[in-house]
């Protein structure tokens, strides 16, 4: 074990709880369904076993997939890169990709040390970057059509009751395929880990109590709603299809070992909960800074990691 990658997949994941604790959170208290603490340990026990049980499903995602092979200085800059990117993003208050991030810092690190880079599979997880909030989208408004279908078939309190329950398992389904995905990502970003090796226990529980940390020290002044109320207003089936959409998205990358970023699902879903006449306002300007920055940050990251590495 490397104590400094590890120490720096642990800066990485707290900014991940500050800048997703929106997800991670918002939802569960959102509907009323439960108390800040609740929504702490039922978010944290999501990443925990979503981690444990197919976070190694990521083990080979950079090393063994984008490129046959990495070097020490390759991960140190990916790290520092990556940290460096979501720091800022984070305080501008808006919604950072972690996995985009990871890959083109990844990227532009290896084809600064010369290393191969495995193009076709490059070209595979871009393709699913641009296909899962599409994806997305789309069984979004399937599954809202069935839920509001189901639920008009019931009386105002027993739709707010299942609103309330369908916040709490929307909510843990995002925290498990974040886990398993993101977490996974960034624990194999330690480079202690290769596909057949078992989960490493000590890293994941250093990364789950880092995350965790981020979660409660900054998550009541986190994004607050960057994805949600700034960006366009669902109703608690929209909201619901959204995220269950989202998760399904996710964890069909983890089974592929495709990095995938939450917000960019959910922002496919909520556009497509918003052509399903559930959304009164869509802030377009906010849409089109979102998809932008998709676009410039794994770049960004790329050519940070490269003359990084090149310095080294």
């Amino acid at each position: 074990m490397d104590e400094l990658l590890v120490g720096l997949a642990a800066v990485l994941t707290f900014l991940f709880g500050w800048n997703n604790s929106s997800f991670l959170i918002g939802n569960l208290r959102g509907a009323g369904s439960l108390s800040f603490a609740a929504a702490i340990i039922l978010s944290v026990l999501g990443l925990l076993v979503g981690a444990l049980l197919e976070g190694s499903k990521m083990a080979a995602t950079l090393a063994g997939s984008l490129a046959l092979s990495t070097t020490y200085s390759v991960l140190l800059a990916v790290m520092i890169v990556s940290i460096s990117l979501a720091f800022v993003l984070t305080l501008l208050d808006l919604p950072v990709s972690f996995s985009m991030i990871m890959v083109g810092a990844f990227l532009g690190a290896t084809y600064a040390a010369g290393i191969p880079i495995n193009l076709g599979r490059s070209s595979e997880v871009i393709g699913f970057w641009f296909l899962a909030p599409l994806a997305t989208a789309l069984i979004t408004f399937g599954i809202y059509e069935s839920t509001t279908s189901f639920a008009s078939r019931f009386g105002i309190l027993a739709v707010d009751s299942m609103n309330r329950a369908g916040a709490v398992v929307s909510g843990l389904a995002v925290s498990y395929t974040l886990g398993a995905n993101n977490l996974g990502l960034f624990y194999a970003a330690t480079g202690i880990l290769a596909a057949s090796a078992p989960v490493d226990y000590t890293v994941v529980l250093v990364l789950i109590i880092a995350g965790t940390v981020g979660i409660v020290a900054l998550g009541r002044t986190a994004l607050g709603g960057t994805m949600g109320d700034k960006m366009l207003t669902l109703s608690p089936q929209g909201v619901f299809s959204a995220f269950v959409a989202s998760s399904i998205v996710v964890w069909v990358g983890t089974q592929f070992a495709f990095p995938v970023s939450i917000s960019q699902c959910l922002l496919g879903g909520m556009l497509g909960a918003a052509y399903s006449r559930i959304v009164s306002v869509v802030n377009r300007r906010l849409v089109g800074d979102t998809l932008s920055l998709w676009v410039a940050a794994p770049l960004v990251a790329f050519t940070s990691s490269y003359l990084l590495v090149s310095l080294l």
